[in-house]
């Protein structure tokens, strides 16, 4: 026969286990504070080398900082500016727009890129109605919204189904045609960005655009440092741009740099 566990040996069990996953949970934790606390001590090194002028060292910071933690808006938004010193406008305004993509509508990350494409002899893009709404939240963002949306107008629904007295209908209609409008709104805002994720932006200086992807075919005009190109396709070593003026043509891949690019930003820093 099997023997009783009896009432201490229950307690010692409880106390073993509770110890042993609170060790657990503490190695789990313990690395990632130590993390983050490296990725904020690169960080304010690169603040302070910023400060001091010394923008080569401050981008090798900042670059050490993406390679541990991956990218963000700050980081992003101190490369660009690292980048706008040193005058390498390709750099400065890629990041910028980055920067923009994780946190639409920031009034520093807007003024800073405005200001770098007015002085760099780019011109920045007329800021409307629909553009200042739009960059309100980021793709992820709008993609939640109405995830949580759809999901709130589903669980009332169901319950005006299950108990119809437990929400009145004119109520009920209200929070249905709410949720539904947020949905609507937060779907053309998703289908938009997506659309939109094909943006590059030109990082060699008086970049060639060639009518056909070969390296000997003729050029029919060149493309300035910084400025924003549409993605077409690519061919080769090379991609098929438009540009806001109008002209499409190829360039070589590696006079571009994706907005937001394929591939994990934390496995590259540029």
């Amino acid at each position: 026969m099997m023997k009783a566990i009896s009432l201490d040996t229950r307690h010692g069990m409880l106390l073993h286990l509770l110890f042993a996953g609170t060790l657990a949970l503490f190695l789990c934790i313990f690395p990632l504070k130590v993390m983050a606390t490296d990725v904020d001590d690169l960080f304010s090194r690169g603040n302070r080398a910023y400060a001091e002028g010394k923008y080569d060292e401050a981008l090798t910071l900042y670059k050490a900082a993406v390679e541990k933690d991956g990218f963000s808006a700050s980081l992003l938004y101190n490369l660009a500016n690292a980048y706008y010193q040193k005058k390498d406008v390709g750099l400065a305004i890629l990041n910028y727009e980055r920067a923009l993509y994780l946190d639409p509508g920031n009034p520093d990350i807007q003024a800073n890129l405005d200001l770098s494409k007015k002085e760099f002899g780019l011109t920045p893009e007329p800021s409307t109605l629909w553009k200042r709404v739009f960059n309100i939240l980021n793709l992820d963002k709008w993609t939640w919204l109405g995830s949580l949306a759809l999901a709130a107008f589903c669980f009332f629904f169901l319950i005006r189904c299950v108990t119809p007295k437990t929400i009145p209908r004119p109520l009920f209609r209200t929070i249905a045609g709410a949720l539904l409008l947020v949905f609507l709104v937060s779907g053309t805002m998703v289908t938009t960005q997506y659309m939109n994720m094909n943006y590059g932006v030109i990082t060699g200086d008086d970049t060639a655009l060639r009518v056909s992807p070969f390296a000997s075919a003729s050029s029919s005009a060149r493309i300035k440092d910084g400025e924003i190109v549409r993605i077409a396709k690519a061919y080769k070593d090379f991609i098929l741009v438009k540009c806001s003026a109008g002209k499409s043509g190829w360039i070589a891949k590696k006079a571009v740099e994706p907005v937001i690019p394929s591939q994990d930003w934390s496995k590259s820093a540029t």
